[in-house]
């Protein structure tokens, strides 16, 4: 009788074993990475919020 090997699951960022294809805790780091350069972005876009 054929037995199936069970695939592992790894996280595709760092290599751990994860159910999903990116574990949880890369997945709050790239977010945490995205949101950061979104509020950086924003800030560059504006040239007149100083204080008068």
């Amino acid at each position: 009788m054929e037995q199936k090997k069970e695939k592992k699951h790894v996280c595709s960022i760092c290599g751990k074993p994860s159910e999903a294809t990116i574990c949880h805790a890369c997945e709050e780091k790239i977010r945490g990475e995205a949101l950061e350069k979104k509020k950086e972005m924003e800030k560059a876009g504006r040239t007149d919020t100083g204080r008068r």
